[in-house]
């Protein structure tokens, strides 16, 4: 009768401590950092530039514009070299505090505007009444250019037609790093003068800013020269 072979038992596997802890450390940081990532505390991309080339401010209100240099000086028009790279940041005037806000508008009021003549208190008894109608928002475009950038200033009034304890100067909000701003990076190919305007919403010609709509132009406040 054949003799039975013995059974042979696979020895234990030998532990390593160390290495096992580290597996463990390893795995909890990946976990980490997915659930950072999932809650949107960090972004799985790197961070871009904050600001490429030349720099400016655009401050749409109801129902013009102003433009600021990189040091916050008022500019009457955005004057760049051909082929330099432009960075926009929009900062709407609802973003600034009520008085801000109604310095410029007065702007408005001081040229006229839609058949009223310059000085008609009804000029900011419209904008008031945009305000509380909801129409806040204004997007920017700049004619012969692919700018086109909507502004996101409602969630920051919650309903209000002011924001309360908002900063009074463009400094500040900037500098605050205000979630209202929003930038917009070109590159400045095309010579010439050009428009920055407050586009469309729909194509029946109505904005997002209400009864001035229409009047945001600002003719040649981009010039591009060679």
């Amino acid at each position: 009768m054949p003799r039975r072979a013995p059974d042979i038992a696979a020895p234990p596997p030998r532990r390593l401590p160390a290495l096992t802890a580290a597996a463990t450390l390893a795995l909890a940081g990946i976990t980490a950092l997915v659930l950072l990532i999932f809650l949107g505390k960090i972004s799985p991309a790197p961070e871009g530039p904050r600001a490429e080339g030349t720099v400016f401010y655009v401050v749409p209100y109801h129902y013009g514009f102003a433009f600021y240099d990189r040091d916050f000086r008022e500019v009457e028009a955005m004057e760049v070299r051909e082929g330099e790279l432009v960075t926009l940041y929009i900062v709407p005037a609802l973003a600034l505090s009520e008085e801000a806000f109604l310095a410029y508008t007065r702007r408005t009021q001081g040229q006229g505007i839609r058949g009223l003549e310059a000085g008609d208190p009804r000029i900011i008894e419209k904008v008031v009444e945009d305000l509380d109608l909801g129409n806040v928002e204004h997007i920017i475009g700049i004619s012969g250019y692919p700018v086109y950038v909507t502004t996101d200033v409602a969630s920051a009034l919650g309903g209000r037609r002011f924001r309360v304890g908002a900063p009074g100067t463009l400094a500040e909000v900037v500098r605050a790093r205000d979630p209202t701003i929003k930038p917009v990076t070109f590159t400045a190919k095309k010579v010439g003068a050009f428009d920055v305007i407050c586009m469309d919403s729909g194509i029946d010609g109505a904005g997002t800013c209400g009864w001035g709509h229409a009047s945001m132009v600002a003719g040649g406040a981009l010039v591009v020269r060679r």
